[in-house]
């Protein structure tokens, strides 16, 4: 917990604004608490992710993501699916290979269609994974100018 002690240590002392403060995160990585990290990577892997970090350092916890998007699985017994404060979903480039994945993988999901405006349409798979989170794989289709 170094890291956390000397950010007390200087947001304590006030060393710089919020403004400075930005410019220092880079990524958002966050971390879910599952009852199976295995069973969740490889849930993930089958929607194309890949294991970044798995080691004897920290034990029950493994990282999944890509160049893009990188998060981490951390093993809590008894941990069920997010609450309803969360939506985990995640930008596709391309809907009809994750519907592929899906078949392949034999997962059950759902395709719905989003129609926010008369020239905006795309649409959203909806999936469970392992430890029962609902995870939205959305199409990242172009949206025309309003």
């Amino acid at each position: 917990m170094a890291g956390r002690s000397s950010w007390l240590r200087c947001f304590g002392a006030r060393c710089g604004t919020i403004g400075t403060m930005s410019d220092l995160i880079t990524k958002l990585v966050p971390i879910l608490h599952v009852e199976d990290p295995d069973a969740e990577r490889r849930f993930y892997e089958q929607l194309g992710l890949r294991t970044t970090y798995e080691g004897p350092e920290y034990p029950g916890f493994i990282a999944v993501g890509n160049d893009a998007v990188e998060f981490g699985l951390s093993h809590h017994p008894g941990a069920g699916p997010a609450g309803s404060g969360l939506t985990w979903q995640l930008a596709i480039s391309d809907v009809d290979a994750a519907i592929t994945a899906c078949q392949r993988a034999g997962l059950r999901f759902e395709v719905t269609v989003e129609r926010p405006r008369e020239d905006w349409t795309y649409r959203i798979v909806k999936v469970r994974s392992p430890n029962g989170m609902e995870v939205l794989l959305e199409e990242q289709a172009g949206q025309a100018e309003a």
